[in-house]
């Protein structure tokens, strides 16, 4: 059950008191320096107060009655000097699948750099290839435009010729 904390109160009443005496300045309302006055008069109260205060001992419980387990008995400086041992083996088990794994991922990264390089000469070639076929395209059209005139050319002058019957 909780109870009522007189000196939380005084706090908090401090506290408030100086938040309306800040609002009270901001404003320009009279009466602030008042506030401020009495708000942290009554705050440095309040903490002599806390500051003499006794401090309550909390009961010390006697935990390995209920769990035996928690009794310190000679056998734990062994217990515990095997489990350094185990965690350092644990550790530099750890450590060495770490380095294991680094190398692997040089290694794949060295294979990814190797496959960038090969792709980016494959695209050179590309375009290479892409500007010859482009360039060759481009003499196709103009020697079939140049074929198409030449032919209406030659149609022009049968059409002539067949004027003349013989």
């Amino acid at each position: 059950m909780r109870r009522f904390d007189l000196l939380n109160f005084f706090y908090g009443l401090g506290a408030a008191i100086i938040l309306v005496a800040a609002l009270f300045k901001f404003v320009g309302w009279e009466g602030a320096d008042l506030l401020f006055i009495v708000g942290l008069v009554g705050e440095a109260i309040i903490f002599l107060i806390s500051g003499a205060q006794p401090v309550l001992r909390q009961k010390s419980y006697n935990w390995e009655r209920i769990f035996p387990q928690l009794a310190k008995s000679d056998d734990d400086d062994e217990i515990v000097k095997v489990s350094l041992e185990n965690a350092e083996v644990t550790q530099e088990q750890q450590i060495q699948q770490i380095i294991q794994s680094i190398v692997g991922l040089n290694s794949s990264v060295e294979n990814l750099n190797d496959a960038t390089q090969r792709l980016t000469g494959y695209v050179e070639k590309l375009e290479t290839n892409y500007e010859m076929v482009n360039s060759s395209t481009l003499e196709y059209h103009k020697e079939i435009n140049s074929l198409k005139i030449k032919i209406a050319s030659a149609n022009d002058k049968l059409k002539e010729f067949e004027k003349y019957k013989f």
